[in-house]
């Protein structure tokens, strides 16, 4: 009799200890307060020119010029976040650390027009103002929106205006709990967290010569001002899979985006290009216009970390197409001329993330 009792006290126990219902697999952002992460991204782009126009105050140039152009770049954003408190889904409080902020673009070009031929090679190198510092994030429930914040506290505002807090790629998360093989929709306004994490992080080009700036090359470097756009477009993530990664238990979401963009840069570029130091030769050079259309196609893997409520690793790539309009404006020599470039360029695009 006592013995058949103490099996049922273990039987009514034991659920109570081990609850059936725990979502052991539930894929949500829930860091532990008090814990860090840091962060590498990295983007890289290949494009090739695929075509090209050139107009002299509107009219098509005769002397149309055979040209090859190839640009290669790179950007690398190493980040530590401290998760200070937090509030559902999100961080309340978090401190960023910028290790390494930094990009360089390579552009090759090989130019031929009545029977003459020329080649320009150049790299670029970008830094920012940021690196090296902290930037501290605060929710405020009122504005339903991130203060920012430098610590220690410094007078370069302008640097802090379009932080994004998201470094975490919670937008491509699922809104509720999912079963393995279960799909859902991505809000493709939301990507722009996830193809230029951080936002602008006010990477700027070192050193620029007259040609790449009468190419429209300032714009160019910072895919958080194409964002900055029209994101229109298709996303998706599907839990594709439970696996193992050092013994803890990782979940595998596939990722597959098609999106476009339409952004006038003509302020970026002309801000750009006041920095720039020109030769007296060069003249006087504005801008007059430019705008540009980029698409991407990509498809991808983001593996969450579900025990430590945050992403593990993250690699995303396709392809892409960019198509710039552009006009510079020039006075030299007692003369004034706008010149248009109409460039379409293709390539691939990838993105990808590993934490620490």
């Amino acid at each position: 009799m006592i013995q058949n009792r103490l099996y049922l006290a273990a039987a009514l126990l034991l659920p109570a200890l081990f609850p059936s219902h725990v979502p052991v697999d539930r894929i949500h952002f829930a860091p532990a307060e008090g814990s860090s992460a840091r962060k590498t991204f990295e983007n890289k782009a290949e494009f090739t020119l695929d075509h090209l126009s050139l107009s002299m105050n509107g009219q098509e140039s005769p002397m149309q010029p055979d040209m090859e152009m190839s640009l290669n770049s790179t950007q690398t954003v190493v980040v530590t976040d401290e998760y200070l408190a937090n509030r559902e889904g999100a961080p309340k409080k978090l401190r960023r650390t910028f290790d390494e902020l930094g990009n360089g673009v390579t552009m090759a070009m090989k130019m031929e027009m009545m029977g003459q031929s020329q080649s320009h090679d150049q790299d670029i190198k970008g830094e920012s103002e940021l690196e090296g510092k902290k930037v501290v994030f605060t929710w405020d429930e009122e504005k339903s929106e991130y203060k920012r914040a430098f610590e220690p506290s410094e007078d370069k505002e302008t640097l802090l205006k379009d932080l994004d807090e998201d470094m975490d790629l919670r937008a491509l998360l699922p809104k509720g709990d999912v079963k393995e093989g279960e799909t859902w929709e991505i809000e493709v306004s939301t990507l722009a967290s996830v193809l230029a994490p951080g936002g602008n992080l006010s990477i700027v080009p070192k050193d620029m010569d007259p040609e790449q700036m009468a190419m429209g090359m300032p714009g160019m470097g910072s895919m958080s001002d194409w964002l900055r756009g029209s994101l229109e477009g298709t996303a998706s993530g599907t839990f594709a899979s439970i696996k193992e990664v050092g013994g803890e238990k990782m979940a595998v979401l596939k990722i597959t985006a098609k999106i476009t963009v339409s952004k006038d840069m003509t302020d970026i570029v002309a801000d750009a290009m006041k920095n720039a130091k020109l030769p007296p030769e060069a003249g006087a050079m504005t801008v007059d216009h430019m705008d540009i259309d980029y698409k991407f196609e990509g498809e991808g893997e983001l593996v969450w970390d579900l025990a430590a409520g945050h992403a593990h690793s993250f690699a995303f790539s396709g392809p892409s197409n960019l198509n710039m309009d552009m006009a510079m404006k020039l006075e030299a020599q007692g003369q004034d001329m706008t010149i248009e470039y109409g460039m379409e360029m293709s390539g691939t695009t990838g993105f990808t993330l590993e934490v620490e």
